[in-house]
């Protein structure tokens, strides 16, 4: 079913997207600008960090879900059809995955060094820090992989899809993109919150090349699950770590 604005529910649902682009991008870019405290202005701790992952996955599963069942008025089976998740073709996602997860550190390490030349100093590169110094291995993981893979739901699975069908490929890919890096702005810095958009580019891609937003999901895991062990066992090596 078309999006109708005479519906009261679909209005509701129309609200309900307003409000997540709100806080997970618009807020994120109010904060980069100094109209709300950044996460470099506030003194974190990994309740406060918890909390606000939960929150944050609750918001990226629940608004594809309300619109799909109060717009789309879609089955469970069918939302996930929608959203190309699927049990099928797990071996070549993760091949894909891989290629992605290569080229992304290839990238980022040839931006790390140019950026290195220019007297960047890494704590600008980077929003790892914050993290893995307030968090427990345990918090890390959680975060790791349930919130990239509620990210990679609503931006290259929802917003892609529903961009995908109204100005087209391209343009789909490189909004949400361009999205998913400002939700990143939070952090308070700008090269992690590029180097994210970067990403979101080769993210959206290959959900496009394969129909399967497992790649994205796989490929988003495995990228800051590296970039957290090479933060960890490397510090002294000064080794230059994201999170998506």
């Amino acid at each position: 079913m078309d999006f109708s604005i005479k519906k009261p529910t679909h209005i509701f649902a129309l609200l309900v997207l307003l409000f997540t682009l709100f806080l997970l991008i618009l807020f994120p870019i109010l904060s980069f600008f100094g109209a709300f405290p950044s996460a470099q202005d506030i003194e974190l701790s990994e309740p406060l960090i918890m909390i606000g992952s939960i929150i944050t996955i609750i918001i990226f599963i629940g608004t594809p879900f309300v619109w799909y069942l109060l717009v789309n008025e879609l089955s469970i089976q069918e939302m996930l059809s929608n959203l190309k998740i699927k049990k099928q073709g797990l071996d070549i996602a993760l091949a894909w995955a891989i290629t992605i997860v290569i080229i992304m550190f290839a990238i980022m390490f040839v931006i790390g060094l140019i950026l290195y030349q220019q007297g960047v100093v890494e704590e600008e590169t980077t929003n790892i820090q914050e993290l893995a110094s307030n968090l427990s291995l345990i918090s890390m993981l959680f975060i790791v992989v349930f919130q990239s893979t509620t990210e990679e739901i609503f931006f290259r699975g929802f917003l892609l899809d529903k961009l995908n069908s109204l100005a087209g490929k391209e343009i789909a890919i490189i909004t949400t993109a361009i999205l998913f890096g400002m939700a990143h702005l939070s952090y308070g810095k700008i090269y992690p919150a590029i180097m994210t958009g970067v990403f979101g580019i080769l993210l959206g891609y290959i959900v496009m090349k394969t129909k399967n937003l497992n790649t994205a999901i796989i490929a988003h895991i495995l990228f800051n699950i590296t970039s957290f062990a090479l933060y960890i066992a490397s510090q002294s090596l000064n080794l230059e770590s994201l999170i998506l």
